[in-house]
């Protein structure tokens, strides 16, 4: 072999023993820094976390409310009983009779009011003939301070009744605007039948309360 060629084939060699160990020694710098880093790593994880602050646990309190027990009391004691009541007796109804006595009386005894009187009567007189069912007719109006009287005579009951509704009790066609009063009277000689009206003044009503109070036992009135 020729010289050139050993020296070549040296220098060759030489190189890459060189070339080995610089990556033999760069292999073994990584190799410990990895190591390095895995130690780091293992530490960490076998680091105990801090240890967390206690937070309080909530305190629940029992509240007790002493409520006091009622006294008790003697039991009250039953008032006595007191005999009941009788049945009291309804008042008996005021007889017809005694109405139209009572209130012939209180228009007979009662002052006429001239000028008012004159004008009512005419009043009356003109509505209630306007009023007449067939078979009837006026006999009278009379009038005084507070009150009129008319007296009308019908055919039969049914007329009569007819005539009172009309006059008195139909709107559009009453005869007065006061309070009335209509009695059945005496029927007259040839059996027909004789309505009395009062008619009440406008403004004012009328004795009701007298006419129709209970009757006296010993007056019978």
């Amino acid at each position: 072999m020729k010289t050139w060629h050993v020296l070549v084939v040296g220098t060759l060699a030489g190189a890459w023993l060189i070339a080995s160990f610089v990556q033999q020694q760069h292999a073994h710098e990584a190799f410990q820094a990895l190591s390095t880093r895995v130690e780091l790593l293992a530490t960490e994880r076998r680091e105990v976390p801090p240890p967390r602050e206690d937070v309080p646990t909530p305190v629940v309190r029992e509240v007790r409310v002493e409520v006091p027990a009622k006294t008790p009391t003697a039991p009250t004691p039953v008032a006595e009983q007191q005999p009941l009541p009788g049945p009291v007796s309804a008042p008996r109804p005021v007889p017809v009779e005694v109405v139209s006595e009572r209130i012939e009386e209180r228009f007979g005894t009662e002052p006429p009011d001239t000028a008012w009187a004159r004008d009512a009567e005419h009043t009356a007189e003109g509505g209630v003939r306007a009023a007449l069912p067939d078979h009837s007719l006026l006999r009278s109006v009379e009038c005084r301070a507070s009150m009129c009287r008319i007296e009308t005579e019908h055919g039969d009951p049914e007329r009569s009744q007819t005539f009172v509704r009309t006059a008195f009790m139909t709107p559009g066609r009453q005869v007065w605007n006061g309070g009335f009063l209509s009695m059945r009277s005496e029927d007259s000689a040839d059996g027909k039948v004789v309505m009395v009206t009062y008619l009440a003044r406008q403004g004012m009503e009328l004795p009701m309360n007298e006419l129709l109070a209970p009757v006296d036992g010993s007056s019978g009135r």
